[in-house]
């Protein structure tokens, strides 16, 4: 149990933490800054009615979402993980939108993009989201493969060495995947000047380079999606199976 305790330790750690980082990199953001002021015309005079000053409308978003992570680690699935990573991207938006490029809400939201944050910093709370996805998904399957492993009747002291196990590994993941990314993000701009000079050749290059990433990413999608329906499909054959054979002494008799 003190493995599991400690599982779910590091769980609520990452969730609470990368949950904080990303709401205090939203509140500095050029877009909330904008959005800011108008939500508060509609929401001070409700404020006010319970005896809230607005002033303290930025904590009460850190309450919030905070409370949000915690309510989806307590839940502990992959679904509740699934919609706290989906509300930290969210959250994470604006901060990508005012370093890109191609401010494409720009062009529909007219607004001055002037972070007070730098870009390291979102390059940071990027990677801490990156290592969140992937301890929370993964830590939910090494929990799951504990209570199978004890509803085996194998020695606690055994599944916790599996655990910790894997627990190593996903440490080796994580420092992995954020040392690739730090090396793309820093030798990015060292191909910068090439592929610049290769997309000017095109003609209409946002949009012919806007195209393509989304085909790109709408292909993946459809790959991931039917990847995970045959896995779908292959589960439910395998209980069935099951299923049948275990049927078959009943029927037999």
């Amino acid at each position: 149990m003190r493995t599991e305790t400690g599982i779910r330790t590091v769980e609520l750690g990452v969730a609470l933490a990368s949950t904080y980082m990303v709401a205090v990199t939203l509140i500095q953001t050029s877009l909330y800054g904008k959005l800011k002021p108008w939500i508060l015309s509609f929401l001070a005079p409700l404020l006010l009615a319970y005896g809230i000053d607005p002033t303290f409308f930025d904590i009460m978003i850190l309450g919030v979402v905070l409370s949000i992570s915690f309510l989806a680690w307590r839940k502990g699935d992959a679904s509740g993980f699934g919609r706290l990573f989906s509300l930290n991207m969210l959250m994470f938006f604006p901060a990508a939108i005012d370093f890109s490029m191609f401010n494409w809400v720009n062009l529909i939201f007219p607004y001055d993009p002037a972070p007070q944050v730098q870009p390291f910093w979102v390059f940071g709370v990027g990677l801490l989201l990156q290592a969140t996805y992937l301890t929370l998904r993964y830590t939910v399957r090494f929990r799951g493969i504990r209570e199978e492993l004890i509803g085996r009747d194998a020695q606690e002291s055994d599944v916790d060495e599996v655990s910790w196990g894997q627990m190593t590994y996903l440490v080796q993941l994580v420092l992995g995947t954020a040392l690739i990314s730090a090396g793309v993000y820093y030798g990015v701009p060292y191909v910068k000047q090439l592929m610049l000079s290769e997309a000017s050749k095109l003609p209409y290059p946002h949009i012919i380079i806007g195209v393509v990433c989304t085909f790109l990413i709408a292909a993946a999608t459809i790959l991931y999606l039917r990847s995970e329906g045959r896995k779908t499909v292959t589960t439910e054959s395998s209980a069935d199976t099951s299923e049948t054979i275990e049927s078959l002494p009943d029927q037999i008799s």
